[in-house]
């Protein structure tokens, strides 16, 4: 590579920094939203409100696919800059550093609210089981001798 740079190549860099970083920024905003879902669905999940739970579940599924979307636009925008700048930005790592902290609270605070979740659930079905009749083994309304199956009606 050239120790000089053209006008252009500068300028092509530098679009490229601002569009990752930009990039790197929404991301990092789409999960800080998420996390904010995330704890919303463990206060629905521990509250019992099915309805809101529901919506909030709607909400995180809308944020996760656009999370991904993103991420579909970071990936070559990365592969481009490390392979046209070789330097390191300060401020790229630290918005990547900062994207992979929140990644991984997502996923411990997605993992708390499954084992909520699967708690509140076992609970449930317990309470349906134990709500449910107790099943005999015979017939309560069935008398103890067989009735006649035969009426006469010529009187």
């Amino acid at each position: 590579m050239t120790a000089t740079l053209t006008r252009e190549e500068v300028d092509r860099r530098v679009a490229l920094l601002k569009r990752l970083k930009t990039t790197l920024a929404e991301q990092r905003t789409k999960f800080q939203k998420y996390l904010k879902v995330l704890d919303a669905e463990k206060a629905s999940i521990e509250a019992d409100s099915v309805d809101t739970l529901r919506a909030q579940v709607e909400l995180e599924e809308e944020l996760v696919v656009d999370i991904h979307a993103i991420q579909k636009v970071i990936d070559p925008l990365e592969a481009v800059l490390h392979q046209s700048y070789h330097g390191a930005d300060d401020e790229v790592a630290d918005l990547r550093s900062s994207l992979e902290t929140l990644k991984v609270q997502v996923q411990e605070k997605s993992k708390e609210n499954r084992g909520l979740l699967s708690r509140s659930m076992a609970a449930l079905e317990g309470e349906i089981v134990r709500l449910r009749p107790q099943v005999r083994g015979r017939n309560p309304y069935a008398g103890a001798r067989a009735a006649n199956s035969l009426v006469d009606i010529t009187t």
